[in-house]
């Protein structure tokens, strides 16, 4: 059976706190990318953050598989300009 194709899109994440907002952008699967929705996200320690809303959807669309590997493309950048030393 083949697997569903899943596309993403860029967003524009804003989370309330109390010191003001943070403010992010990312690629999320194109099924929550909802303007003014309410999405979770998985933080660095890989736990569960909830109230991020979608302030906005960009028009492009990726599939999974051409998503920027971007902790790969910030190693290579370190390497690069020397400063992974």
């Amino acid at each position: 059976m083949a697997r569903k194709l899943a596309y993403y899109r860029q967003c524009r994440l804003v989370k309330s706190i109390p010191a003001g907002e943070k403010v992010l952008v990312s690629w999320i699967p194109e099924k929550f990318a909802n303007l003014n929705g309410v999405v979770r996200l998985r933080d660095a320690d890989k736990n569960w953050e909830d109230g991020w809303v979608v302030r906005s959807v960009g028009s492009n669309r990726l599939r999974e598989a051409d998503l920027p590997d971007f902790h790969e493309l910030s190693k290579a950048h370190l390497r690069a300009t020397g400063d992974a030393e």
